[in-house]
């Protein structure tokens, strides 16, 4: 059976205990106590199936970080050989180059980069035309405050549920 399956037999059961007329019945009392035990094991089963699925997920994620130190290995050797040709192309004076599969031209542009000491710059321009700041909600002083009993537009305490496993 199902979980959700399981519960409902449950619910039917624990309402005709319910009802005074079974509410002594051994029987009764016996296939509630049966279908618990079938309830507790789905839920074991269920959270084992979890269990199973994070250790999944945690592999993933070592994966993902190889995956992205490798792409990230790549990118940089990538530059490094483009560098490399940029400065070659440079020292010999050979601006252009044509194949049939591709071109490669050199050029230079004059102030087209910007490089920003972050510590300086920051230091020193808090020109909101020169920096971009992201603002986003402190949901924990927002937790607090609501607490308090202040009256935070746009936010307010609710109820969740939550499962815990251990």
């Amino acid at each position: 059976m199902k979980l959700y399956e399981i519960a409902e037999s449950y619910n039917n059961v624990a309402e005709l205990l319910a009802n005074p007329e079974f509410a002594e019945n051994a029987d009764i009392i016996t296939a509630l106590d049966a279908i618990e035990d079938e309830f507790n094991n789905k839920a074991i089963n269920t959270i084992k199936a979890i269990k199973r699925v994070e250790g999944d997920i945690d592999l993933l994620d070592a994966e993902i970080k190889r995956l992205t130190a490798m792409k990230k290995a790549r990118q940089n050797r990538i530059e490094e050989v483009k560098n490399y040709l940029k400065y070659n192309m440079q020292k010999t004076g050979i601006f252009k180059i044509e194949s049939p599969l591709f071109k490669i031209a050199y050029s230079e542009r004059k102030q087209s980069a910007v490089e920003i000491d972050d510590n300086l710059f920051l230091a020193n321009n808090l020109d909101e035309n020169l920096v971009s700041v992201k603002i986003t909600p402190n949901k924990t002083a927002i937790k607090e405050a609501l607490k308090r009993g202040d009256d935070v537009i746009g936010a307010r305490l609710v109820d969740s549920q939550v499962l815990s496993i251990k």
